[in-house]
C-alpha cells in the first residue's frame, strides 16, 4: 500500500491496481527496438513509434523539416490514401495523432485491444513506403507555415521564439521544431527523400505497445510488419554531428520589444540533460518555487508584495543540456529591476535557506500522486517509456523514477540550486511590450491606491481589537 498524504487528505493506491507488472523489450535484426508494457483491467492499447529525430537533427537551410514530415507521414503511401491512417483508425473506434519536439518525432494512436495488429500494418507501412512528391510537399509547406505564423500571434510563443536564438547559441536548439519561415520556403523534394530515407527506418525508431497486449503477441506482428523492412541505407548523424552544449552567451541579460500586453521579467539558467541525476531536484524546485497559487513565488510576488500579477517557473528537459526558469508578469506602472529584485531574492533565499520538509514532502506527494493515477493510462505509460528511452537512454528510468524523488532530502534541493541557480549562472531576460498600454497603467496606479487602501483599513481594523 502506498499512502500520500501532505494535502489535508490521505491518498492510498495499492500497488495491485496501479499495476506494477515491469516493461520488457527486445531488438530486432534491422535494429528496430520494441518495448511492451502489459497493462490489464482494459480492452485498450496504444502503439506509438518514436522516431530518433527532431529539430536538433536539423541545419541551417531545412530548419523546421522534421516538422514538416509530421505532417507528410499522413499523406498517404501506395498501399493506403491521404489521411487514410487516421479514418482506418477512427472506424474502429481509436484515435491517432503526432507530434515533433527537439529530441523526437512521434505517431501515437490508441484502440480498442482486439484491433492491435492495424497499427502495425499503417505503422509499417508508412515507414519505408511513403508517397512523396512536389504536390504533397507544396500543401503540407503551405499548412506548416501557417502554423508558424499562428505562433507568431501568440506573445509568449514569439517570446520564446526570441529568446531561444539566444539562450542556446550555436546548437539546434536555438530554434524550435516551428523551424524557420526563410528555411520552409527553400525545402525540397530532395531534401525531404534524403531526410526520410535517413531517418525514418528501423534502426533509427522505438516501437512502444502498452495495454491489454502480450508480449508474444506484439513480437509476432513486429515481427510481420517491420521485420521486412531493411535499416536505412545512410547512418542516421549521431550526436556528434551537432554541439552537445550551446556555445558561450555574448550577453548575460536579454532584452527584447515584442508584441506583448504586459511585461514579463524572467530568470534563466542551463541545467544538464534530462539523463542528469540532478534533474528529479531540479523538478521538484520548480513545484515548491512555482506551482499552483500556494508557491512561493506566488505567495511572494502576486499576494504578499504585489509586485506581479503572474509568477511561473519551468523546467526544459532535453537530450542536450536544457534551461531552468523562474519568472514573473507585471504591470507596467511596476520597475521591471523591483520585479527582477524580488525574483533574484526568492532563488538566493533557497540556495541560503533550502526548503522545509513540509515543502518537500508536498512537492514529491503530488509526483508520486500524477504518476500514480498515470499508470492507469496507456499512453501515459508509452509516454514515459518514451521519453525516458529517447531523452534519458534507457526506459527502465521511468519506472524506477518515483524512487529518485522518494530519495530527495531538503539539504539536496539547497545543494541542487546552489549548484545550479547561483547569481553568477544567471540569464536575464526582459520582455517589454513594444508599445505601452495606458489602459494597464492606469489600472497598475489604481490597483496600487487599491491595495493601500486596504492595508490601511486593516490596520485601522487592528487598532480597536
Amino acid at each position: 500500500m502506498i499512502c500520500l498524504t501532505g494535502f489535508g487528505f490521505g491518498l492510498s493506491v495499492s500497488a495491485s491496481a496501479a499495476d506494477t507488472a515491469a516493461a520488457t523489450s527486445f531488438q530486432m535484426s534491422n535494429g528496430l527496438k520494441v518495448i511492451v508494457r502489459e497493462k490489464r483491467g482494459h480492452p485498450v492499447a496504444t502503439v506509438q513509434v518514436w522516431y530518433r529525430v527532431g529539430s536538433r537533427n536539423e541545419r541551417v537551410g531545412i530548419r523546421g523539416i522534421a516538422h514538416l514530415f509530421e505532417h507528410m507521414m499522413f499523406r498517404g503511401s501506395d498501399k493506403f490514401g491521404p489521411e487514410e491512417h487516421s479514418r482506418l483508425i477512427q472506424s474502429v473506434g481509436g484515435y491517432d495523432n503526432a507530434f515533433t519536439a527537439e529530441d523526437m518525432t512521434v505517431y501515437h494512436q490508441t484502440l480498442p485491444a482486439k484491433h492491435l495488429e492495424l497499427p502495425f500494418r499503417l505503422e509499417s507501412d508508412r515507414m519505408r513506403g511513403l508517397k512523396l512528391d512536389s504536390g504533397i510537399l507544396e500543401t503540407e509547406r503551405e499548412v506548416v507555415k501557417e502554423e508558424f505564423r499562428q505562433s507568431l500571434n501568440n506573445p509568449f510563443s514569439l517570446a520564446y521564439i526570441e529568446f531561444r536564438k539566444r539562450l542556446f547559441p550555436g546548437h539546434p536548439y536555438a530554434w524550435t521544431p516551428l523551424g524557420d519561415m526563410e528555411d520552409l520556403d527553400k525545402i525540397s523534394i530532395d531534401d525531404c527523400l534524403d531526410f526520410y530515407r535517413t531517418h525514418y527506418a528501423p534502426d533509427n525508431a522505438v516501437l512502444i505497445v502498452c495495454g491489454d497486449v502480450s508480449a508474444p503477441q506484439v513480437k509476432t506482428f513486429a515481427e510481420t510488419y517491420f521485420g521486412p523492412l531493411k535499416p536505412s541505407p545512410r547512418t542516421a548523424p549521431d550526436d556528434k554531428s551537432s554541439p552537445t552544449v550551446p556555445g558561450r552567451l555574448n550577453d548575460k541579460r536579454i532584452a527584447l520589444k515584442l508584441n506583448l500586453e504586459l511585461p514579463v521579467v524572467t530568470l534563466a539558467y542551463h541545467i544538464p540533460p534530462a539523463s542528469h541525476e540532478d534533474i528529479p531536484a531540479l523538478e521538484v524546485l520548480t513545484a515548491i518555487l512555482s506551482e499552483g497559487e500556494s508557491s512561493r513565488l506566488y505567495r511572494k510576488m502576486v499576494r504578499e508584495s504585489k509586485l506581479a500579477v503572474h509568477a511561473m517557473g519551468f523546467t526544459l528537459l532535453q537530450k542536450d543540456p536544457g534551461l531552468y526558469g523562474v519568472g514573473a508578469a507585471y504591470l507596467p506602472n511596476r520597475r521591471s529591476a523591483q520585479v527582477e529584485s524580488k525574483l533574484r531574492e526568492e532563488v538566493s533565499r533557497v540556495i541560503r535557506d533550502g526548503v522545509t520538509a513540509e515543502e518537500l514532502q508536498k512537492a514529491v506527494n503530488q509526483t508520486l500522486a500524477d504518476n500514480i493515477f498515470g499508470s492507469y493510462s496507456a499512453d501515459h505509460l508509452a509516454q514515459g517509456l518514451g521519453e525516458s528511452e529517447l531523452l534519458e537512454g534507457d526506459f527502465h528510468r521511468f519506472e524506477t523514477v518515483l524512487d529518485r524523488y522518494r530519495a530527495l532530502t531538503p539539504e539536496g534541493l539547497r545543494a541542487t540550486a546552489a549548484k545550479y541557480l547561483s547569481v553568477d549562472r544567471e540569464i536575464v531576460l526582459l520582455a517589454e511590450p513594444q508599445k505601452t498600454n495606458w489602459l494597464y497603467v492606469v489600472l497598475g496606479i489604481l490597483k496600487s491606491i487599491g491595495d493601500s487602501i486596504r492595508e490601511m483599513y486593516v490596520t485601522v481594523l487592528s487598532w480597536f481589537r
